[in-house]
């Protein structure tokens, strides 16, 4: 993600705080990153109509709209924080089962066909709209999934070990599961080779 999307995804987290408290405005900015962000900066009227229809806030549609269009020119210093920023910036050190998760998805993928690799990005995406999924996994996980090459924010063992579960079902509905079982434990095996990730592989799986 450009430094100029990253900074109107912190200006939308800025206008909407006053107005959210923190789960509904993780899902706020995940509907934003997903429908509006490739947008022009100030087309905003959609965004806002999608919020009051989501969230019930129709009251306050004047004021949360006129709140994006002042953050929206705010300097750097005045923006709230990047809520994926913390996760990305902790770098895979600080979360090896992440980094472990990352990394075997990452292989596997590599290993097959670019149209199949994709086609499972995006129904691992679709996925994230299921009602158990938390905004922060969410929002974790689609940063992740649409922004190749960065890095997957820490995110607890539990989510690691579904998100990894659904990865492996939807492989088996793509390839059948003689084949998903041989792609996955070809991703295994290679990660495993670095020392650094293997201790987190091994309780990843």
């Amino acid at each position: 993600m450009s430094q100029e999307l990253q900074r109107r995804r912190r200006a939308v987290v800025t206008g909407l705080t006053p107005y959210m408290n923190e789960a509904v405005l993780m899902e706020a900015v995940s509907h934003w990153q997903e429908h509006y962000s490739e947008r022009p900066r100030y087309s905003l009227q959609g965004f806002v109509s999608d919020l009051c229809k989501l969230f019930d806030l129709g009251e306050r549609r004047h004021h949360i709209h006129m709140s994006l269009v002042q953050a929206m020119s705010m300097s750097e210093q005045e923006l709230a924080s990047d809520p994926l920023a913390h996760n990305s910036e902790q770098g895979q050190h600080s979360h090896p089962c992440t980094a472990a998760l990352q990394s075997l998805l990452e292989t596997l993928w590599g290993n097959l066909p670019i149209t199949v690799a994709s086609q499972l990005q995006l129904d691992m995406v679709a996925q994230l709209r299921g009602p158990k999924v938390t905004p922060e996994t969410r929002l974790t996980m689609e940063h992740w999934l649409q922004s190749p090459g960065r890095v997957l924010g820490g995110l607890p063992l539990s989510v690691l070990r579904n998100q990894l579960n659904n990865a492996y079902v939807l492989l088996c509905e793509r390839l059948g599961p003689v084949e998903a079982d041989h792609q996955l434990k070809m991703a295994y095996d290679r990660v495993r080779q670095d020392p650094s990730l293997a201790p987190s592989l091994k309780k990843l799986m």
